[in-house]
Parts: C-alpha cells; structure tokens; sequence
C-alpha cells in the first residue's frame, strides 16, 4: 500500500497500541512470578526469555493488519509506548526494546519486499527481532558474564518464545479475524 494512512489505520494502530500495552503490563506480573521460581534454581534469566515473544507480539500483529511500510515498528513503539504510560516497572527503556523489536519484524517484510503478508515475513521477523533484541539485551543486562551454553540457551528459548508469541500466535489470531471477517460478509 502506498499513500497516506487512512483513519481507519490510524485507529486501528491505536487500538492495538492500547490492547498490547495492556498485554505487555501482563507479561510483565508474570515476568516478577516466573523470576521468583526461577531465582532459586539459579535460572532467573531464562524468565525473560519464556516471556519475551509476548512483548513482540504489537509488532507482527500490526504489520499483518496493517500492510505499511513501518506499521511493525510503529506498532511495537506505540504498544511500548502505552505499557510505559501504565506504569510498567521496566520504565522508559520499554521505549528502546520496543524499536529492536518492531525493526526485527519490520525486517521479516523487508525481505519478502513487502509483498508478502503470511506465515513466511512473520518467520524472518522472529529471526530479526531474536537477533535484534538479543545483541541489545545482551549488553544491557550484561550476558556476556555467562558461559556460551549459557547465552546459546537463552538465544534459543528466546526464538522459540518468538516464534511461539509472533508467528503461531498471530497466524492463529488473524485465521480468526479473517474467518470473522467473511462471516460478517455472508450475513450482510
């Protein structure tokens, strides 16, 4: 799609700018629940990475909804954006993971030339933003103190997390909008 945004994008990006927020600020109680049960097997980091395909989740979902160049990024900085404005423990930094985020999604329809709005951008995205969010997170909470098995665990619990959230989880939302959407068509 080309030209401006229409209102209805606009909105749209808003509403889901407000319900992931909302999600976020749930990922991050359950974030506090899975580090305490985690904290005494000396495993705290991985609670993170269990969680973290839910604070991707604005990014794919917007960019498949909204077929723009940047809605990904858009989306992610909105949603981090409104968890910040409800009062998220993680502060303004929510900001910044939010931009690796919604880039690394972003990336996914880069690379199929934003000509393809499925399953396959979705999968690259995952990719991306794994990658993206890692190398960032990796400095900011000092992983390179662990052991290589250690950073390779966490790299991979974080992809599947990914994967998991951006891929399997907003395929199966959109074949529900989508299957909402042709029903609404048959009863008019």
């Amino acid at each position: 799609m080309k030209g401006k945004w229409t209102l209805r994008e606009v909105v749209l990006l808003a509403l889901l700018a407000f319900l992931f927020g909302g999600v976020f600020m749930g990922a991050g109680f359950l974030y506090a629940g899975l580090s305490a049960v985690l904290t005494p097997l000396g495993l705290s980091p991985f609670a993170n990475e269990i969680l973290f395909g839910l604070w991707t989740m604005a990014a794919p979902m917007a960019g498949i909804l909204i077929p723009r160049k940047g809605s990904s990024i858009l989306g992610e900085m909105l949603a981090a954006l409104a968890e910040m404005l409800y009062g998220t423990y993680f502060g303004p930094g929510v900001l910044i993971s939010g931009f690796f985020q919604g880039l690394g999604t972003e990336l996914g329809f880069m690379v199929t030339r934003y000509k393809r709005y499925d399953i396959v951008p979705l999968f690259y995205g995952a990719i991306g933003t794994t990658v993206l969010s890692f190398v960032y997170e990796f400095f900011k909470f000092g992983y390179g103190t662990y052991s290589i098995g250690m950073i390779l665990s966490l790299l991979a619990v974080r992809f599947l997390s990914v994967t998991f959230f951006g891929v399997v989880v907003v395929s199966m939302v959109m074949k529900l909008y989508n299957r909402s959407q042709e029903l609404s068509v048959v009863k008019e």
